[in-house]
């Protein structure tokens, strides 16, 4: 498997660890699952509300920073005749300044890519419970493994992802050994990437490569992978995957993109906008 960046590796074990069949309960189990339901829900306004302080608190102490380098600069700037030790510890000053802006905006940074963690991971669980919850209310899924594939490809081309994702995930469960799994699970990254959910995505992606190795869908599933992660800006991880994917896939159909991707990342690797890593 393609060795992810150890920062990054919470993200997928995050996505997977959430990213189960939908189980049907019985009545007696409705309480139970209401409470959990409400207990994610209010773990998930809980994080929000503190990564909101700690921004704000972040905000605060990068203006406080720039305006002590500012008037510090106007010192320099107003003592330039004087060359000697106090410029000299000016620039000292300024360089310690610079330091601690930089550590506040890793901090921000870090606290950033938490929180997009614990969304992918609470919304994943949320999205499950609530189906589960209601799974007498859900139309059944067709029997037959033909019918049932056809039905989920439809649901996904059709927009309606959350539908579409619990026909795969039934699909998977039934028929593991059928040669469409591994599509069936490819898939499932490609509903979470239709919603933008880059992290689920990564995670459903890596399980099509995990656990069928040798599907042909394995290059698209670690182009994909590689795709997902430049647009949550790891730009490190998402150079690994398109190098890896031209390394064991040389004569893949993703060659082309893979290249024109890598030159991208080359491009923006020291564009913080662009890159957090």
């Amino acid at each position: 498997m393609v060795k992810i960046g150890m920062r990054r590796q919470s993200i997928v074990m995050l996505a997977l660890a959430s990213s189960g069949c939908f189980a049907f309960l019985t009545k007696e189990d409705g309480v139970e699952i209401h409470q959990q339901i409400a207990d994610v829900r209010n773990q998930s306004s809980k994080n929000e509300i503190r990564a909101a302080e700690l921004s704000k608190e972040m905000e605060a102490q990068l203006k406080r920073v720039r305006q002590l380098v500012e008037e510090a600069t106007k010192v320099v700037e107003r003592n330039s005749a004087d060359l000697g030790l106090t410029v000299q510890k000016m620039q000292t000053d300024l360089a310690q300044l610079t330091g601690r802006i930089d550590d506040i905006q890793h901090t921000q940074d870090a606290l950033t890519k938490q929180f997009q963690e614990f969304r992918a991971s609470s919304d994943t669980k949320l999205e499950q419970l609530t189906q589960t919850n209601t799974a007498a209310k859900t139309p059944p899924v067709p029997d037959t493994a033909d019918g049932l594939y056809a039905d989920a490809e439809k649901r996904l081309q059709a927009l309606q992802y959350v539908d579409a994702r619990r026909e795969l995930e039934a699909f998977i469960n039934r028929y593991p050994q059928d040669p469409r799994a591994a599509h069936a699970q490819y898939n499932i990254g490609e509903s979470y990437a239709g919603e933008k959910r880059w992290a689920n995505a990564i995670g459903a992606y890596t399980k099509v490569v995990d656990n069928f190795p040798k599907a042909d869908i394995v290059q698209d599933a670690m182009f994909k992978n590689g795709l997902a992660f430049y647009a949550l800006k790891y730009c490190s991880d998402a150079r690994v995957y398109f190098q890896e994917l031209l390394k064991r896939y040389p004569k893949t159909t993703w060659k082309k993109d893979a290249a024109e991707e890598l030159k991208k990342i080359q491009r923006d690797q020291k564009n913080k906008t662009a890159c957090s890593s």
